[in-house]
């Protein structure tokens, strides 16, 4: 296999960007190891938890739930960028101004905007569906978990990719994979709620519908957050 040769350059904001990444997974990890397991943990993952678990009767705007989020926006954003940057994609041309740390802060809020969009997406199809306030956290901290692991592996196997291959194929698989996604991730929460609630199980099968399914349709152009990024750049 032949290794595309890349370039590689600002090594200064390359190393702050992962110094602060670390910091924040080394503090959630010190200060929250019970959530960074309910997280992080593949036991976890796979099994989904356990409905009667702590990690689901804690709120949902909380430092434990919160960092989680912090980190999957951060750390997409930065693989993203430093591929577009690497690549020289056309979306770059337009912040030649910026250093590669002030790209990576700037392109995290269309992610991170994007996951808080999910979540109101979420929280307003629950005001006309009846369900248990116990339910309801299980559905959104699962859709969070599923959310955060699976697009965390999609990127980083993307950019391994990447790096052996072309920006072009590694930008298709990433592409087919998060579709692939919008469709596992459904199934597993239905599945989920099938084997511990089945007195909910029509109710959760339209929320998942109405609130991931159609809305991961609509939003899978990745081309959508890189027409906001230009537009974030255009400001300065």
């Amino acid at each position: 296999m032949q290794i595309q040769k890349k370039s590689f350059y600002d090594y200064n904001s390359i190393l702050l960007s992962f110094f602060i990444i670390t910091l924040i997974i080394t503090f959630y990890k010190i200060n929250y190891p019970l959530f960074f397991r309910k997280y992080f943990h593949l036991k976890n993952i796979i099994h989904l938890g356990n409905q009667e678990d702590f990690f689901f009767r804690s709120q949902l705007i909380s430092f434990g739930n919160t960092i989680p989020i912090i980190l999957y926006s951060i750390i997409i954003s930065f693989f993203s960028v430093f591929v577009f940057e690497d690549a020289n994609y056309i979306v770059i041309d337009a912040s030649l101004n910026l250093n590669l740390f002030q790209k990576w802060i700037l392109f995290s809020l269309p992610f991170l905007l994007l996951i808080i969009l999910r979540l109101i997406i979420i929280l307003f199809t629950l005001r006309f569906i009846q369900l248990t306030v116990k339910i309801k956290k299980i559905f959104i901290f699962n859709f969070l978990r599923l959310t955060i692991i699976f697009s965390l592996l999609n990127i980083l196997s993307s950019y391994i990719i990447y790096e052996f291959s072309s920006f072009d194929f590694a930008f298709g698989y990433l592409n087919i994979v998060k579709l692939i996604i919008i469709f596992v991730r459904p199934i597993i929460l239905y599945s989920y709620f099938k084997r511990i609630s089945s007195d909910y199980i029509s109710k959760i099968f339209y929320l998942i519908i109405i609130s991931d399914f159609i809305p991961s349709i609509l939003l899978y152009d990745n081309l959508l957050l890189i027409d906001f990024f230009k537009y974030l750049i255009s400001l300065f």
